[in-house]
C-alpha cells in the first residue's frame, strides 16, 4: 500500500496526499520488510544448522 501511496485506516484505504508523509510510510515499509528478511534468513540458518 505504501508503494501505491495509500494507507488503511479505520474507514478503509485512503490516498496519502502529503508527499513527505508518503515518503515516511515508504521508508517505514522498507525497514519492516528488511527486518522480516533478516529474521527469515536467521531462522532458516538456525533450522539448517540443527536438523531434526
Amino acid at each position: 500500500m505504501a508503494a501505491r501511496g495509500t494507507r488503511n485506516m479505520d474507514e478503509g484505504e485512503e490516498q496519502v496526499e502529503d508527499r513527505s508523509e508518503a515518503d515516511k510510510l515508504r521508508m517505514n515499509a522498507r525497514r519492516i520488510n528488511l527486518r522480516a528478511l533478516v529474521i527469515a534468513i536467521i531462522v532458516t540458518l538456525v533450522a539448517l544448522a540443527f536438523p531434526a
